[in-house]
């Protein structure tokens, strides 16, 4: 795997400058990725340098161009969406930013179940709005509201910020949104994609082991697409990173990027709570059920099924998917892809099983 040591500019984009279009399938990954998205890549992604070549573009140009990954299906009709804020009581810190999904139909006896969103992002891209198709087909398919949570970003606010935005968020889920939202206070999920993902497991540790645990209900069950659980891997540490350095759309250098603003403390980065694998067996144990789906060719890939098999160990019932022959984005490209339909299916399929058997 190659070294990589970039300089870090003013205008946060590593140096080098942005690649001239069209980009192209790197050798490395050429026959291993989804003929239909090979297909889908070159006719809708091979000259786009904000998203194909994001670290080497100005952050306030991502930024302002919204950065979305086409690809999604549209929003799902739900019943009713609007914002709130969430209170912020355990942390320091302004009010969170949040949206509400509420399906179409009658809620069952106790309230809809509640399922809290973390966005994907690198914990430096995205926000309230970048993933409400999930949300809205989330909501309609296992029935149940829906939050997503508008965490901050670094680098403005590098690591712990968006942890302590994603634990008050979940408590608020458990102490709050039964009166606010009228929701089942007992069947309360939490779940995220990529930096998403990574705060979805390091808040059902942080969360298992508090002392609020012992007068609040427990969360009911966890979903991670395709997650962040090791912020310290190189190719000798998790194959996938060696497999897959220069796969599409996260390869090696780009990660590293996301890592390089939100923990710009490198001793941060072995921490668990920002590399929830290292959670001890012990905490591990008492977190609830978890459904993870990852991708084949995504650079993540080795640390979510090493973080499936830690849970497995320590007692936890964890299924784990592995969509074959694609990249990071799977999640996104449900318009486009069957198997980014399979995944949406996938997951809210488990997500509603938990929540009613």
């Amino acid at each position: 795997m190659a070294q990589y040591k970039y300089t870090l500019q003013e205008d946060y984009s590593f140096a080098g400058g942005i690649p001239e279009p069209p980009f192209t399938i790197h050798k490395s990954m050429q026959g291993k990725l989804d003929p239909k998205y090979v297909e889908f890549f070159n006719t809708n992604l091979a000259h786009n340098s904000n998203l194909m070549a994001t670290h080497r573009v100005p952050l306030q140009d991502i930024r302002a161009s919204g950065n979305v990954i086409p690809g999604q299906s549209p929003l799902a009709d739900v019943k009713e969406t609007f914002d709130i804020e969430i209170p912020r009581v355990h942390t320091s810190g302004p009010p969170i930013p949040a949206r509400v999904f509420v399906p179409n139909g009658n809620p069952p006896a106790g309230g809809f179940p509640l399922f809290i969103w973390y966005h994907g992002g690198g914990w430096v891209l995205g926000g309230i709005s970048t993933e409400n198709s999930y949300c809205t087909n989330a909501a309609e398919l296992a029935q149940c509201v829906v939050v997503t949570v508008d965490y901050r970003l670094a680098p403005e606010d590098p690591f712990p910020a968006c942890v302590d935005d994603a634990y008050e968020a979940a408590i608020w889920g458990l102490a709050s949104a039964p009166t606010i939202l009228g929701i089942n206070g007992t069947k309360v999920a939490v779940g995220g994609s990529s930096a998403g993902g990574n705060l979805t497991a390091i808040v059902t540790n942080k969360y298992a082991s508090s002392p609020l645990a012992q007068t609040l209900p427990p969360l009911a069950f966890q979903v991670q697409v395709v997650p962040v659980t090791d912020n310290t891997a190189t190719a000798e540490t998790q194959p996938s990173w060696g497999e897959n350095e220069f796969t599409a759309q996260l390869p090696a250098e780009k990660m590293l990027w996301y890592r390089r603003l939100y923990l710009p403390n490198p001793e941060d980065a072995g921490k668990p709570e920002s590399s929830p694998l290292f959670y001890s067996d012990e905490s591990m144990a008492k977190v609830p059920p978890c459904f993870i789906a990852a991708s084949e060719c995504d650079i993540l890939r080795s640390e979510a099924e090493a973080y499936a098999a830690k849970l497995k160990k320590n007692g936890v019932d964890t299924t784990i998917v592995i969509y074959k022959g694609m990249p990071h984005t799977t999640m996104v490209m449900d318009a486009v892809m069957d198997q980014g339909r399979q995944l949406v299916a996938d997951t809210t399929g488990a997500l509603k099983k938990a929540f009613y058997g």
